[in-house]
């Protein structure tokens, strides 16, 4: 049995928002849903395959989906796995959060996570006051919740702000950049320059480090901290060797290697055809992955980088020069912001700093590091 797997779910491919920068198309954006049947089938396979599994339910717009589908699912979820073995994050666009839901995500430990890019308001959303206001009250009622922010080239320069902008309402934010993919890969001009980005990116960071008093991680600025001290906590997931680890279903029972906008050349297999979750891996398509992939690694291997980013993501590499390729936007930014993170870190420990003026989070990172100096390292 296989430790762990990471299961994207796009319930349905329907969206009520249309974000410029959406994976999916306007023709793809087509009313349909999972069916029952395909949902307990991937259950069963991979609480029969796998140890543990987190599944994140994805879209379009997974809340057009009414609250009686997620009881079912969940209810699904326990008859094959039981209570613990496995967990759920719904990605939404926060259109149709309600105190049901809420409940349900309460009672259920149910993580949320909520797209927004705050400040940046009608870059890539529509509608986004209405968004803005169910966060305001998520916050004010104690709900858990975090919000990802994607960053166009109009709000390239803005990071700090939008990390400040949510800060103040204790939310924990991620910051990732458009890529030219689906809807984006038709208007290149919402995609960010990669040292414009990453200067901002380092900017945000360093609010965030300095910041005493923060409440909430900033993403992937922590993992890539945790990385830094040798943490065994895998950095984020486009730095961590994700093949055979996560998996991707559409509402029709198509598997995909990723959540993130898939040629039609990388669908693995369909649901039903399949016995366990090896067979999928062991697909023509993926196989072509994989060599793209050990190829890229290749020629990453000298980078001084390489040992914490992994090769980066093989779907950044596909849309900015080839799966089989380094050096794209992604590679840029990467280097770039870690470097600086593991050079603050470096000097927070060499040096022996003054811990008290780091957020907490640092804090203990540095201070779990110093208890345990052989926390991360290889074996011999």
């Amino acid at each position: 049995m296989e430790r762990s797997l990471s299961v994207v779910i796009k319930p349905t491919l329907a969206c009520n928002m249309g974000c410029r920068h959406c994976y999916h198309p306007p023709d793809e954006r087509r009313p349909g849903t999972v069916s029952t049947d395909d949902l307990r089938r991937l259950f069963e396979m991979v609480a029969r395959d796998y140890e543990s599994a987190w599944f994140i339910w994805h879209g379009g717009e997974p809340l057009l989906l009414p609250l009686s589908f997620y009881r079912k699912a969940v209810a699904l979820q326990e008859g094959a796995f039981g209570e613990h073995r496995f967990g759920n994050t719904i990605q939404t666009n926060g259109l149709s959060i309600g105190r049901p839901f809420m409940r349900f995500c309460a009672d259920k430990g149910v993580n949320v996570g909520v797209s927004h890019e705050g400040p940046c308001t009608r870059i890539l959303r529509t509608r986004c006051a209405e968004v803005e206001g169910t966060i305001g009250r998520m916050s004010e009622k104690g709900g858990v919740f975090s919000v990802s922010s994607t960053v166009s080239r109009g709000a390239q320069g803005r990071q700090r702000e939008i990390y400040e902008h949510f800060r103040g309402i204790g939310a924990a934010v991620t910051l990732s950049p458009v890529i030219a993919a689906g809807c984006a890969a038709e208007d290149p001009s919402l995609v960010p320059d990669p040292d414009a980005y990453a200067a901002s990116s380092i900017e945000a960071f360093e609010a965030w480090l300095n910041d005493r008093d923060a409440e909430a991680p900033l993403a992937p600025h922590y993992l890539y901290v945790l990385s830094a001290l040798g943490d065994p906590v895998p950095s984020d997931c486009a730095h961590d060797s994700c093949l055979t680890k996560w998996i991707c279903m559409y509402p029709n029972g198509d598997l995909y290697p990723c959540a993130k906008a898939c040629p039609r050349s990388m669908r693995l297999c369909n649901i039903r055809d399949i016995a366990s979750v090896r067979e999928a891996f062991e697909c023509e398509a993926f196989e072509g992955i994989l060599r793209a992939s050990i190829e890229r690694r290749g020629k990453c291997a000298q980078c001084p980088v390489y040992r914490y980013c992994q090769g980066g993501c093989f779907m950044d590499a596909y849309y900015q020069g080839g799966m089989e390729n380094n050096g794209g936007d992604a590679c840029r930014v990467y280097r770039a912001v870690f470097s600086h993170v593991k050079g603050a870190v470096d000097a927070i420990v060499s040096e022996e700093r003054d811990l008290s003026q780091y957020n907490r989070f640092v804090r203990e990172a540095v201070i779990g590091k110093l208890v345990n100096p052989m926390a991360g390292r290889p074996g011999p």
